[in-house]
C-alpha cells in the first residue's frame, strides 16, 4: 500500500505521517502506532503496527508512505524538473542504463532519468543501506510504465519494482523483495496530518 499526502514543507514530521499513514492502513487511532528508527534511518513500525514494513519519502509538496507484510519497502517520491539527464547517467548510471537514456528524445530524458532515480533509491531503502554501496549502479525496470504491479527487476529476482500513478508534476516509484512478487500496490490519497500545536512565546 501506498499513502500519499500533500505537504508544504521539504520535511514534515515524518513520525506523525507514519502513524497517520499505517493507522489508515490498519484502520486504529494513530495514536495506537509506535514509530522507531533503526541505526540507518529506516522507520521500524511497533505498537499495533508492529510487524508491517514502513518507508517514507518527501519532496517539497508531497510525501509518500509505503507499507507493507510481507517484508522491507522502499518508496522514493522527486519532483518533475529539468536536468540535465544524459550527463548525468553517463557519470552515474552504468553503460547500459546511460546508453538506452541516450537514445530517448530530448523532452522525454528527464522524465525517465528521473523514474530510474527513484527506482534506484527505493530499492536502497528495501536494503537499508541507501545509494551507498553502488546504488546508483544496480539495475532497474527501463522504460516500465506507470502501474501498481510489482515487477522483477530484469537480470535479477532480488527486486520487485512498481511505478503508481503519482499526482501531475511528480515520480513515484516503490520497491520490495520477492517476497511481495505478484503483489499490486494500493494507492490512497491522506490529508495533511495535524499540525502540532505552537505553544506561543516562553512567559517573561
Amino acid at each position: 500500500m501506498v499513502l500519499l499526502t500533500h505537504t508544504a514543507e521539504r520535511h514534515p514530521a515524518g513520525a506523525a505521517l507514519l502513524r497517520a499513514a499505517a493507522g489508515a492502513a490498519l484502520g486504529v487511532p494513530a495514536e495506537q502506532v509506535r514509530v522507531g528508527r533503526e541505526p540507518s534511518g529506516r522507520p521500524v513500525l511497533g505498537g499495533a503496527a508492529r510487524g508491517l514494513h514502513a518507508s517514507v519519502s518527501h519532496v517539497p509538496g508531497l510525501s509518500a508512505v509505503a507499507l507493507g507484510s510481507r517484508g522491507p519497502v522502499g518508496v522514493d517520491v522527486e519532483r518533475l524538473r529539468a536536468v540535465p539527464a544524459a550527463a548525468l547517467a553517463r557519470r552515474w548510471f552504468g553503460a547500459r542504463e546511460a546508453g538506452w537514456l541516450a537514445g530517448r528524445s530530448e523532452t522525454e530524458q528527464p522524465v525517465q532519468f528521473l523514474r530510474m532515480w527513484t527506482q534506484k533509491e527505493a530499492i536502497g531503502k528495501v536494503l537499508g543501506t541507501g545509494l551507498s554501496d553502488g546504488g546508483l549502479l544496480r539495475p532497474v525496470r527501463l522504460g516500465a510504465p506507470a502501474g501498481t504491479a510489482l515487477c522483477p527487476v530484469p537480470g535479477t529476482p532480488r527486486f520487485y519494482i512498481a511505478l503508481p500513478p503519482a499526482p501531475e508534476g511528480f515520480v513515484l516509484a516503490v520497491a520490495s523483495g520477492p517476497e511481495a512478487a505478484g503483489s499490486r500496490l494500493e494507492v490512497l490519497m491522506l490529508p495533511p496530518p495535524a499540525a502540532r500545536p505552537d505553544p506561543g512565546a516562553a512567559c517573561p
